[in-house]
């Protein structure tokens, strides 16, 4: 029986034979002898080969691939970055083999051992986000301000500045965790406290505090900002519970310096600088609100006594001394006398004068 095949400039033959493989076909006019012939055709512009012979080819028939195809074959370890035309195109992951059709496009690769270097170059950051989910890597973001911890497999591997990081996924499961060094504030809201006195009061309580050590902090501390908040609180209770209502409000209240150094040097071994830490507000009960109001309103209201008492007692003082100046001083009485004459005149419409000024005087204003 005989058989023609053809074969287009962008195409490739199997042929089977009563189902063993025989020859690839390369493009041209073919005539086919014999029974049993099967023919499998394949699209050289799709690069890949997809067959199930793909496997055979490559164990059994060797000179066959090496004049058809580009190999790439990968560990269990490598990955494989397959360039077309020099560009980068995939990424092929572990223990994988592919065939790729020789042709228009040139077809090259680099294979890359993962287990020794699990961080991807940096040259292929833009390419694998690109790939995104076929790049066979996780991409991590680390901001300005902040520092990562990479982990592989829950182990600890290094530290990582601000930038965009790469991991293959046959490295192990790859963590970052993300730590913000820059300062932050905590604030300790509504915290009950017992005074010295018995009395129950509230009080608000900031402070601000930076890591300094991520590692430190990430490794011996489950969480930073817990245990600052916890400390706070011990701080404060340690400060105002040694203390009465009376002191409380009669000086400025803080935070002692010996509690506030004892909660710097125990966060400092954690790898966490504190700031300043101090009292906000402190909120007393309903009742002993109104009785201190009631205090402060009788104190203020014996302070107006005692000034206006002070007062009158100045303007008193004043008045023996002026007496007594006019009683040394005739010219002065008779100013006196002209000052009073003229506030006289400042509440009349008409003044009708007899006798003079003298006259005036002594009818209109008298001085005792």
């Amino acid at each position: 029986m005989l058989r023609r095949v053809l074969v287009g400039d962008n195409e490739r033959v199997f042929l089977i034979r009563k189902g063993r493989f025989e020859d690839i076909l390369a493009p041209g006019d073919y005539w086919i002898v014999g029974f049993g012939v099967t023919l499998e055709r394949h699209e050289v512009k799709d690069l890949v080969l997809f067959s199930e012979w793909t496997d055979f080819l490559a164990k059994q028939r060797w000179e066959l691939v090496s004049r058809y195809f580009t190999v790439v074959e990968t560990a269990d370890s490598q990955v494989a970055v397959v360039y077309f035309d020099d560009k980068v195109a995939r990424i092929i992951g572990p223990g994988k083999r592919v065939l790729f059709w020789r042709g228009s496009i040139e077809v090259t690769y680099d294979l890359i051992n993962a287990q020794e270097n699990a961080l991807a170059p940096a040259l292929l950051l833009p390419s694998i986000l690109r790939l995104g989910k076929d790049s066979q890597a996780t991409v991590a973001v680390v901001e300005e301000g902040k520092r990562g911890l990479l982990y592989l497999d829950g182990r600890f591997i290094r530290e990582l500045t601000a930038g965009t990081y790469a991991f293959w996924n046959v490295a192990g499961l790859a963590r970052v965790d993300v730590l913000d060094l820059r300062w932050q504030a905590l604030e300790v809201l509504g915290q009950e406290i017992l005074t010295k006195d018995k009395v129950t009061v509230r009080v608000n309580l900031s402070a601000v505090y930076q890591i300094v050590d991520p590692v430190m902090a990430r490794s011996r501390v489950k969480d930073v900002n817990e245990l600052m908040y916890r400390m706070l609180q011990i701080a404060v209770r340690q400060t105002l519970g040694k203390r009465s209502l009376e002191e409380m409000l009669a000086d400025k209240v803080d935070i002692d310096e010996s509690v506030s150094a004892e909660v710097r040097a125990a966060m400092e071994e954690y790898g966490v600088r504190v700031g300043a830490i101090a009292l906000k507000d402190i909120v007393l009960p309903g009742d002993i609100r109104d009785i201190l109001n009631q205090v402060v309103t009788a104190e203020k209201q014996a302070q107006a006594n005692l000034i206006r008492r002070r007062e009158e007692t100045a303007a008193t003082r004043s008045l023996l001394n002026t007496a007594k100046l006019m009683e040394d001083n005739p010219i002065l009485v008779r100013l006196k006398e002209l000052e009073t004459l003229e506030r006289v005149a400042e509440r009349v419409d008409k003044i009708t004068v007899v006798d003079g000024l003298n006259g005036l005087l002594q009818t209109s204003v008298k001085i005792r």
